[in-house]
Order: structure tokens, then C-alpha cells, then sequence
């Protein structure tokens, strides 16, 4: 059965996709797991940089997409598999093969979607917070039919904390939480360790971090050292990962889809260091 590993935090921009897709890469070619990749994010960044404008285009057009496969399931029990792309990517093995990655990609539609199920489990005069809970177990049982389809489920989640959000931080075995080195991923961070762990500040703390089910990423760092102090503020209440992601031009072209395969040396350039760091020390923390 997979490993489900999510990618969260309540704060945009602090690259959720990205590391998402490095980590479905490396996952795939250095560790060689079958990864697929689960797109919760209705601005779909990860699934147009493992697919391409148009095959994500053709996705919405023919319906295999985390909206269409959610609104299904509402009327029916179709297997996750049929909205499921398989070998996508531009990356390829040493053998020279394609990296076995598989996509459910997200969809524009997502949000709108989340709240139709809302308005279907309240019907008949369900309370509110009796059909937000339903709504949650909807997509927790949804996202853990994809437990045999891979070796590793990526979870790649919106910014904020929406029912799908929320159902994937539970449904996790690890949560990995990227976040800027600046003064409101602080609170962001914070915030959102509680909602993972289940647990108010004060029980938070008293958790010992080897203990916990996230781990911080420091995303985006610059040259100079003025954002360590921001990292070491955070690592201070919370597991964080010593390898750091720099603000880096070889990292920002990665992201763009080519038609032509590549190797991950060649795709990340001398970024892709950064990226083995990454994926060892993730790598000694999964049990696969």
C-alpha cells in the first residue's frame, strides 16, 4: 500500500507545488518508486509543469481530473485509476526510460466542486458542521483509494485550509511544510502544525518534534544569512529540515515543461545538488 505524503501550508506562494514535483522526481528516478501525484490545488501549477499546456487542457476537456473524479463518486464508485494519467513528465531514468510517474491533475473546477459537496451533505436539513465533517471523510476515503496505485501518493495542497485540505493532512503519513524565511510563515507555520497534529499550542509544544507528523522545508533562501535567523526561529518549535531550497534560477527554469525527456541533472543544472540533499534526508524518514 502507497505512503501518502502531503505538501501543505495555509500560505500561498512558499512553492507547494514545486517541491511537490521535485519530490515526485526524485522519488521516482533516484529512489525508483512508483509515485503518483494527487493535484489539490485549483491552480493546477504542479500538473501543468509534469504535463504540458495542452494535455492538462485535455484533461478538462475529457474529464480525468480531481474534480470530475470527487463529483463522481457522489453518484457512483468509479475507481480513482480512470481519471488517472500515466508516465507523465519530462524526466527519465538512467536506463534511459520514462520515470514512472503517474498525475491526477487538478482542475479550475476544484473549489467550485468543494462546495457543491457541502451543499449535497446538507440536504435534508443537516447542520453545517455535521456536513463540513462529511464533506471531509468524502475526500479522505476518495484520496486512500489511490493507496495501491503507487509506492508514494503526493498530495499537492491548496494554500489555506479547505475540506480537501483538510482531509489529506489527515489521511497523511508525513506532511511536509515548505515555508519563506520571513516573519509571516512564522504564524503560518504555527498555525497550520496545529491543524496537522490535532492539537492546541500549548500540547504542541509538549510534543517532542521526532514525534510529529510534519516536517519544515525552508523554501526560497537567499545569500547573506539574514534568512537564517527566521529558520532558526522556526526550527526552534518546530522539525525542520536541515537541507535548505535557495532562491535559485536553475530551480525556477526545472519547473518548465519540455517536450524533450531529460535526465534530473540535466532538467535541474546545478540545482539538482540541493535536490539529492533533499531527497536523502527526506528519503531516511520514509519507511519504503
Amino acid at each position: 500500500m502507497g505512503y501518502f505524503l502531503a505538501v501543505a501550508n495555509r500560505k500561498g506562494g512558499v512553492g507547494k507545488s514545486t517541491i511537490s514535483v521535485m519530490l515526485a522526481h526524485a522519488f521516482a528516478v533516484w529512489g525508483n518508486k512508483r509515485v503518483l501525484l494527487i493535484d489539490l490545488d485549483a491552480q493546477s501549477n504542479s500538473s501543468l509543469i509534469l504535463t504540458g499546456n495542452q494535455q492538462w487542457i485535455d484533461a478538462q476537456r475529457n474529464s480525468r481530473n480531481i474534480a470530475a473524479y470527487i463529483e463522481d463518486r457522489m453518484y457512483g464508485q468509479n475507481p480513482i485509476a480512470d481519471y488517472v494519467i500515466k508516465g507523465v513528465g519530462d524526466i527519465e531514468t538512467d536506463a534511459g526510460t520514462n520515470a514512472p510517474i503517474d498525475l491526477l491533475p487538478g482542475s479550475l473546477q476544484f473549489e467550485d466542486m468543494q462546495d457543491e459537496l457541502i451543499s449535497h451533505y446538507s440536504r435534508h436539513n443537516t447542520p453545517f458542521r455535521q456536513a463540513k465533517a462529511r464533506c471531509a471523510e468524502h475526500f479522505r476515503r476518495a484520496f486512500h483509494f489511490a493507496a495501491p496505485l503507487a509506492d508514494i501518493i503526493i498530495l499537492d495542497c491548496a494554500p489555506g485550509i479547505s475540506n480537501a485540505t483538510q482531509a489529506a493532512l489527515r489521511l497523511a503519513d508525513q506532511v511536509i511544510v515548505p515555508f519563506r524565511p520571513d516573519s509571516v510563515s512564522e504564524f503560518a507555520v504555527d498555525k497550520i502544525s496545529m491543524i496537522i497534529e490535532a492539537k492546541d499550542p500549548e500540547a504542541l509544544l509538549a510534543t517532542p518534534h521526532n514525534e510529529r507528523r510534519y516536517k519544515c522545508l525552508a523554501n526560497y533562501v537567499r545569500p547573506g544569512g539574514q534568512d537564517q535567523i527566521f529558520i532558526d526561529t522556526i526550527a526552534a518549535d518546530h522539525p525542520t529540515l536541515s537541507t535548505q531550497m535557495p532562491m535559485s534560477g536553475d530551480l525556477a527554469n526545472a519547473f518548465f515543461w519540455s517536450p524533450e525527456r531529460q535526465t534530473l541533472e540535466e532538467k535541474y543544472a546545478d540545482a539538482a545538488s540541493h535536490m539529492a540533499a533533499l531527497y536523502r534526508e527526506l528519503s531516511a524518514h520514509i519507511p519504503i
